[in-house]
């Protein structure tokens, strides 16, 4: 198949490209050409020193996005889910063009250079899955079957390949803050910083988490890994080569990080030390498509797992979107960003959430049974007993409110613990009572960033103020879109929304009316000064648009398809004018 042999060679060449980005960063050559996307004016300038590695790289990118635009179109014969992969695939490398010209543009900025790495590792992988589509896993001269297998292990490679995720974008973030260097270097540092264990120096401590949690990786690589390879190796030995591959790659991974301080950061084993990163990653990754394709090859219906089912009661996307827009918050907050009580305060912020969706899981277990949407969650479904549930969504709870107290400060965890109550116990219950019960709804969903903003200055401050006003008014018509969509759903559970209350048309003037407010109300950063202009001009772009989705709903006399575009710009919508707010500020 001409896809699976290209989207491989797109896949080395990105490997090529993720290894000489790190050496254009170890060289200094981020700013040898100081244009964008031309260098010096010129599409082939004099190709020697810092430009022929800039440059190069520009280059080499341009040759992944050509072929890239060759998947799509010999991806279109595919399966639809193949070519909407090769679609997103070039979305990206356009997105990655574009990160590119704002690194260069605003001078390196840390955040837009950690960015686009970890886009770049996004990409990586999602070329690995185009490629994984191609093949058919052969499940015969096999001794697996359903009743032993572990479908626990697959969940442990993906919180491993998570893991390692992290862990690249925590030691970009630290090479791009110009921590790399702060905990000294030679061999009498390769263990030590500043002949500490642990310095006091923030910037020193940024660089240690990142030594402590390749320690955290190894271990859990080890453990999950290592199961795997003991549940397949009387089963499947082909099975176990990846799994000791990946444990090898880890240990040479921890060496060279080790090497990297010893001989100075020299460029080479700092490249080296990028490169096998992004080789653990894609095999830890190409590991779990495996895993998954053979659960899916030996089940109709797959395997239910208590660890998965915990998971999904803390609503994942709902969590991922939270410490997003926490972080929001923290980047965007006035003041000096103390790195570690960030990190805490995300983690805790994000707990708090979790513990808050468990809870509405099981106050809603038998609103959940009577809608198709929602009943295959773990309660209503059976996988997990009420009471396993409740004890679950009290003890998030408990670990993570008192240390926003304690640790970060008061008003933080008061409005976080404001933000759970009304979540559990005003808008929950107001659902079956009225349609206006989005708007209380809003409220925990735009507190989050505001906690960012709080736990940094100890204060609501005017940014602080604007976010959650872009992230309440953004819920509103953004629930309506969806309320239109599972209508059905909510009229038989007794749930209050807006179509069947007040009718189609109505909801689609409030979608039009809500929008109309939100392109205003995403300007007041801009108002306050506290953003660029680069923000308002991509505010004003980005509302513009969602003014046309939303004009289209209002004309549409009920065509739900027009509301489902219109949902899902506005999942489009929230990141990139978030992002914005970040990359431009």
């Amino acid at each position: 198949m001409p896809l699976r042999y290209l989207s491989l060679a797109t896949l080395f060449i990105t490997f090529l490209l993720i290894i000489l980005g790190g050496i254009v960063h170890n060289t200094g050559s981020s700013l040898a050409c100081p244009d964008w996307p031309l260098c010096y004016g010129q599409f082939f300038p004099k190709m020697e020193g810092g430009i022929l590695i800039e440059h190069g790289h520009r280059l080499l990118g341009s040759l992944v996005g050509f072929l890239t635009i060759m998947m799509v179109f010999i991806a279109r014969k595919e399966k639809p889910f193949v070519f909407k992969l090769t679609i997103l695939a070039l979305i990206m490398v356009i997105v990655q063009g574009i990160l590119g010209g704002i690194t260069v543009i605003y001078k390196l900025p840390t955040v837009v250079s950690t960015t686009h790495l970890g886009l770049s590792l996004i990409f990586f992988s999602t070329l690995i899955l185009i490629n994984h589509q191609t093949f058919k896993v052969d499940t015969t001269n096999t001794e697996l079957t359903k009743n032993n297998w572990n479908p626990d292990l697959k969940f442990g490679v993906l919180f491993t390949t998570g893991l390692i995720y992290l862990q690249i974008l925590l030691g970009a973030f630290m090479r791009h803050s110009g921590a790399g260097a702060s905990c000294g270097l030679g061999k009498n540092y390769m263990f030590k910083c500043l002949q500490d264990w642990w310095p006091s120096l923030p910037i020193a401590q940024l660089h240690m988490s990142h030594r402590i949690f390749a320690v955290i990786v190894f271990f859990a690589a080890l453990y999950f890994l290592g199961k795997s390879i003991k549940s397949f190796w009387a089963q499947k030995k082909g099975l176990v080569v990846l799994p000791i591959l990946i444990i090898t790659a880890i240990l040479g991974q921890v060496m060279l990080g080790l090497l990297t301080v010893g001989l100075n950061m020299a460029v080479a084993p700092t490249a080296a030390h990028l490169g096998l990163a992004a080789v653990c990653l894609g095999l830890l990754w190409k590991y779990y498509l495996t895993l998954n394709s053979l659960e899916t090859s030996l089940f109709e219906t797959r395997p239910v797992t208590k660890l998965a089912s915990y998971i999904n009661l803390t609503k994942p996307r709902l969590s991922a979107l939270v410490v997003v827009t926490a972080l929001i918050g923290i980047i965007s907050a006035p003041g000096e960003i103390y790195f570690f009580k960030a990190v805490v305060a995300v983690i805790w912020i994000t707990l708090t959430v979790a513990g808050a969706c468990v809870l509405n899981c099981y106050i809603e277990r038998n609103i959940d049974l009577k809608m198709k949407r929602t009943k295959d969650r773990p309660l209503p479904a059976g996988h997990l007993e009420a009471k396993q549930a409740l004890i679950f969504g009290v003890f998030l709870l408990l670990i993570s409110l008192p240390p926003l107290f304690i640790w970060i400060n008061f008003l933080t965890g008061f409005l976080a613990s404001v933000a759970a109550l009304l979540y559990l116990y005003v808008y929950t219950p107001l659902k079956k009572k009225s349609e206006w019960a989005v708007l209380i709804g809003a409220i925990p969903g735009a507190i989050p960033p505001l906690l960012g903003v709080t736990a940094v200055t100890g204060q609501v401050t005017a940014m602080g103020i604007a976010l959650f006003a872009i992230l309440f008014v953004w819920q509103l018509p953004h629930f309506l879109a969806i309320s239109l969509l599972y209508e059905d759903d909510y009229t038989a559970a007794g749930i209050k929304v807006f179509p069947n209350v007040k009718g189609v048309v109505t909801t689609n003037r409030k979608i039009f009316y809500f929008t109309f407010l939100l392109f205003f109300v995403a300007l007041i950063p801009w108002f306050l000064n506290a953003a660029s202009v680069a923000y308002r001009n991509s505010a004003f772009v980005l509302g513009g648009v969602l003014l046309l989705f939303a004009l289209r709903v209002l004309r549409g006399k009920g065509e739900l398809s027009l509301a489902r575009n219109y949902f899902y710009f506005t999942l489009l919508y929230l990141p990139l004018l978030l992002g914005s707010l970040v990359f431009f500020k």
